[in-house]
């Protein structure tokens, strides 16, 4: 009978390990991008919808450098390959994460690769066709006047649009995080709940942080969520610990 034993990896090993996890990642990135940018046409159309569908009539988008115009088409080829290497990032970094778990704990693995596929797409989908349109209407309808008149820059466009994107992929993973932590015992229903207070200053910090423009009302897009998550959050942990308690 054999017994295996347990091998402990020094920090070097696992930077190595973390190194080539994000050398594989940024390899599809690059691999995606060729087929992405011989389609940029297709999909910078498909970019700027949210700002085209918000622009007065008399209004377009405009580069005023003469390389702005392929600068942003690199960005929007980079940006769709990112997206689509999301499902390989969660893979890498729960590949990276699952040795130091329990083996009952590896089980949930194809739960969290989904899970968090799904999350991300759903934030990512709900800001763009949602979010987006919304603060690109307020903002640029807004302030417009008949003297001012509102032309957009492709390259601060996508630049705000790639922000609230990822932002909401990101934020749209906090239940599955919170689940992950209420699971392996590292948080409880009742410590998210004595520490509502400190969340909500939290939570507006962040959005300050993460929201691309200084308006008040672009934060509140991101704080509003970032609430209501907070008290997904809450609800989660603690079904998560009735979960674990009567299988136990």
């Amino acid at each position: 009978m054999f017994v295996k034993k347990e091998i402990k990896m020094t920090f070097l090993e696992h930077f190595g390990i973390l190194r080539k996890s994000l050398i594989k990642v940024l390899l599809f990135v690059v691999i995606l991008f060729v087929p992405a940018f011989f389609f940029r046409d297709i999909l910078m159309d498909f970019a700027l919808l949210p700002m085209s569908q918000s622009l007065p009539l008399s209004s377009k988008i405009i580069f005023t450098k003469p390389t702005e115009g392929l600068s942003a088409n690199i960005k929007v080829a980079f940006l769709a390959s990112l997206i689509c290497v999301i499902p390989l990032l969660i893979y890498e970094i729960w590949t990276f994460i699952k040795p130091a778990l329990y083996q009952n704990e590896k089980k949930i693995s194809l739960l969290v690769i989904v899970l968090g596929t799904i999350l991300f797409f759903t934030g990512a989908a709900f800001c763009f066709f949602y979010v987006a349109p919304l603060a690109f209407d307020i903002l640029i309808n807004g302030y417009s006047t008949n003297v001012i008149t509102a032309l957009p820059n492709v390259s601060d466009t996508l630049g705000f649009l790639t922000s609230l994107i990822l932002s909401f992929g990101i934020i749209f993973e906090y239940p599955l995080i919170i689940f992950l932590l209420s699971r392996f015992g590292l948080i409880t229903s009742q410590f998210l709940s004595s520490k509502r207070r400190y969340s909500i200053l939290i939570c507006a910090a962040l959005s300050a942080i993460l929201t691309p423009t200084t308006d008040i009302l672009s934060m509140l897009f991101m704080l509003l969520p970032l609430l209501l998550f907070y008290e997904i959050g809450v609800l989660i942990a603690y079904l998560t610990y009735r979960g674990i308690d009567k299988k136990y």
